[in-house]
């Protein structure tokens, strides 16, 4: 299946976000960038929580906020300030932005860092588990 600006090769019905931490990244950021909340929410494991909307979401709750705040197709940057993989467990920081219009048109910018952790699953495939952005730099730099 191919997907208008996705240029990383995966297999788009059992996404695997994998244990090198740069095409991760790669994956994340085309797949928020398209738009789709359906899609993006593939990233994810079925029970695990993303805090994108401020309170802890999971299940079919993530799913609707993510297909609500992709909608408009907020544009993602993220840059890797550190990754660790340790068995079935990787711990992944990133530093981000995502730019997009507000409800009065006026342009929004969010900037902060992200801690997410992902699990190896049973299938072999690598998915979100805990996904935490936090507005604001509460990271050193």
């Amino acid at each position: 299946m191919s997907i208008p600006g996705i240029t990383v090769d995966f297999d788009v019905d059992n996404p695997d976000l994998t244990a090198d931490a740069d095409t991760q990244n790669e994956i994340f950021i085309q797949l928020f960038n398209s738009g789709d909340g359906a899609l993006f929410d593939l990233l994810y494991r079925d029970d695990a929580i993303s805090n994108f909307s401020g309170s802890p979401l999971t299940g079919k709750e993530r799913l609707e906020f993510f297909k609500e705040f992709l909608a408009p197709k907020p544009f993602l940057k993220a840059e890797i300030t550190h990754a660790y993989v340790a068995g079935d467990v990787a711990l992944i920081g990133v530093k981000f932005s995502v730019d997009s219009t507000g409800p009065d048109g006026e342009p929004v910018r969010i900037e902060g860092n992200c801690t997410d952790v992902l699990r190896l699953g049973d299938d072999g495939r690598w998915l979100m588990s805990i996904d935490r952005p936090v507005a604001g730099t509460l990271l050193p730099e």
